[in-house]
């Protein structure tokens, strides 16, 4: 499947307006029970207009993933990064990518609920989310220098941190602490960072 990127300043207000509509309606109902007329609904606008922008809800779902309202783009993940992000060693780097969306993803609750949804369905529409992911994480980790040595396992450790980093962001919509560490203090967060670093340095530069 191609991704249609549409840059979200060029987006119109009844675009945003349908993209937004069908956010909220994912997050609060899940991807099985995405409805059209509810999206519509939500949106004030008729069925016509909404397949006249999108013809269906897997182009909607697309758009919705590209437009920067669900994930954080790459411009949005390296604004996030620290200052000296290309001086730094790629141990830090791979770090400032996940505390980077841990604090974007901290401004998009709905974010985090369809990724709950996305753990109990698994449909067209959650994989093209999906896919927007993976693509963001690709072009984030093409900024990396300098490059990470051949016998580490990035994507393992990726998966594990990535995965690790959204399943706490998700509890902390309900839960104060995990394990004894605050997820609703950022000192819980900044604790978690230290230690992925630490992490990190020893699988790309072990002593």
């Amino acid at each position: 499947m191609t991704l249609k990127v549409v840059p979200i300043n060029t987006i119109t207000a009844t675009r945003r307006k349908i993209l937004h509509a069908a956010y909220k309606c994912a997050a609060k109902n899940g991807f099985n029970r995405l409805d059209v007329e509810e999206v519509v609904q939500r949106a004030g606008v008729s069925r016509k207009i909404l397949y006249s922008y999108f013809n269906g809800l897997e182009n909607l779902m697309i758009e919705l993933g590209c437009s920067g309202i669900y994930w954080p783009t790459t411009e949005e993940l390296l604004a996030n990064a620290p200052a000296q992000f290309p001086d730094l060693p790629p141990e830090e780097q791979v770090g400032a990518f996940f505390s980077a969306l841990r604090r974007t993803l901290e401004t998009r609750p709905d974010t985090l609920k369809l990724l709950a949804w996305e753990m109990l369905e698994r449909t067209p529409l959650s994989e093209v989310l999906e896919d927007i992911r993976i693509r963001t994480a690709l072009e984030f980790f093409e900024h990396l220098t300098p490059d990470v040595p051949d016998d580490a396992d990035l994507a393992a450790a990726v998966a594990l941190l990535g995965g690790g980093i959204s399943y706490l962001a998700i509890r902390a919509l309900t839960t104060r602490h995990f394990g004894g560490v605050s997820l609703q203090e950022e000192i819980g967060w900044e604790r978690m960072e230290k230690t992925m670093n630490q992490m990190l340095k020893g699988l790309l530069f072990p002593c």
